[in-house]
């Protein structure tokens, strides 16, 4: 079982600071997910086909572990980049590359039904839906002062919810 604790953030560069103290304050990949339209930009995406991606240019944004990232295309919504747990949510659908529901999907991450709409249109605006799986009372404290610290929006969290890989 888990809490999860949530936010939206306004840039790739909040994003980055945000993931980067979550890793530095001991959260795991697996316990950290993203969501953001594929029209935001990644240092990564911002290279051209020939171009060699510098490890130290990738680590200034803090999103190393970005190879974990994928595309996919959510019907009427569009094309969307995620990582962490909530692609496996996103991916609970039979077509390949496709997610029937943003809002089922947000819903199977934890974010509480009257309140997925909302944390979708953010999305959809452009923002990044960063959620953080925590076990305990204080892991929960540590993710909730950090997006705090980075000024992050819509911070929130919800009741527990049981694990389903």
């Amino acid at each position: 079982m888990y809490k999860p604790v949530f936010c939206i953030c306004q840039d790739i560069g909040q994003t980055a600071a945000i993931v980067n103290n979550l890793k530095m304050a001991g959260f795991s990949n697996t316990e950290i997910s993203l969501l953001f339209p594929d029209n935001a930009t990644l240092p990564s995406r911002q290279q051209n086909a020939d171009e060699k991606v510098d490890a130290a240019e990738n680590d200034s944004y803090g999103l190393e572990w970005t190879s974990k990232i994928d595309s996919l295309d959510i019907p009427g919504v569009g094309r969307f980049i995620a990582a962490g747990p909530i692609m496996v949510e996103l991916c609970r659908t039979p077509e390949k590359d496709q997610v029937a529901d943003l809002i089922a999907a947000l819903i199977g991450v934890g974010i509480p039904a009257h309140e997925a709409k909302h944390y979708q249109e953010k999305i959809k605006a452009g923002r990044t839906l960063i959620a953080v799986n925590t076990a305990t009372a204080e892991t929960r404290d540590t993710a909730n002062t950090i997006f705090q610290q980075a000024e992050a929006e819509d911070i929130s969290s919800s009741e527990e919810v049981t694990l389903t890989v």
